[in-house]
């Protein structure tokens, strides 16, 4: 019951993130579903760049994908008997493509990611695991907040229903985009209770059943938590930095306080999850003191 939530696109630094996602699909099968935005004459050429590496580390593997196409084009093909799936892979590109296909199908992600099926999401695979999806916009009431490009068509912050996979909001590219200001807006402007800012090259890895989470990759993951005025951010780098930073915030941010929660998203009558902690306790970088029960989100 693994998310693995990628703050960008393959790269040869995520390839202990694809070294993890292997180990546990071939404890379940070969076959592996790639949801990619678009059909097979557009987006089969980029297709490789997102199975190739899984082909290099288990040459076993079959590949399915799964084309998200609009809705004018038919509709999309979910895998056969899909509990019988290794994993499942979430490519990158437009988020609200991305969301507006597989929102159908959140109800079958959700009970494979139950089940046990890892998920792999690339940028926009990651964004939309979320209850509230952080999918576009440069500008907070005018202001930018980010780069127009980071935007996907969007300016004003949009902000709609996630899969719900886990609790906390997702934003990605964070340091090569400059996306930290964009992720505190969303928290503020559609008061979200917490989100997650992924760095490029890096991942989140998330137990989905205990909350637990390890960050693995050369950037950082950005934990925040909305506390009604100001939103309270901590940097957690992975074992390759084994610190976590405290430099200066953006305006009004206060950087001193508690890791945000990779809660899961459970129904209404199952408690929520411990909060997000490494693998064996606390956060790298806090103590397991400044560890708190998840808030369930607005």
């Amino acid at each position: 019951m693994t998310l693995f939530l990628v703050g960008g696109g393959p790269s040869q630094a995520t390839g202990p993130i694809y070294d993890s996602f292997v180990e546990q699909a071939r404890s379940r099968g070969p076959r592996i579903a790639l949801a990619i935005l678009g059909a097979p004459e557009q987006a089969g050429q980029s297709l490789g760049m997102y199975a190739d590496p899984i082909r290099e580390r288990w040459p076993d593997a079959v590949i399915e994908p799964v084309w998200l196409i609009d809705e004018d084009e038919g509709q999309v093909e979910w895998p056969n008997d899909s509990e019988q799936l290794g994993g499942l892979v979430v490519a990158g590109g437009w988020a609200p493509g991305y969301l507006d296909a597989l929102t159908p199908l959140s109800a079958q992600i959700a009970q494979l990611v139950r089940g046990g099926v890892p998920y792999l999401g690339f940028s926009a695979g990651a964004q939309i695991v979320a209850k509230h999806a952080i999918v576009g916009g440069w500008q907070s009431h005018g202001r930018a907040v980010g780069p127009e490009i980071a935007g996907d068509g969007s300016t004003e912050i949009v902000v709609r229903d996630g899969l719900g996979l886990i609790g906390s909001a997702v934003d990605v590219h964070i340091d090569s985009q400059h996306l930290l200001e964009r992720a505190i807006s969303a928290l503020l402007d559609h008061d979200i209770t917490s989100a997650i800012a992924i760095d490029e090259d890096t991942a989140l890895i998330v137990d989905v059943a205990s909350g637990n989470t390890d960050v693995v990759g050369p950037g950082a993951v950005h934990w925040l938590n909305n506390e009604g005025h100001e939103v309270r951010v901590r940097r957690t780098r992975g074992p390759k930095s084994a610190r976590t930073d405290e430099s200066s915030a953006p305006t009004g941010v206060s950087e001193t306080g508690k890791p945000a929660s990779a809660e899961p998203s459970a129904p209404d009558d199952t408690p929520p999850a411990p909060s997000g902690t490494a693998s064996g306790g606390a956060l790298p970088g806090t103590s397991s003191t400044e560890s708190e029960p998840p808030t369930n989100e607005k």
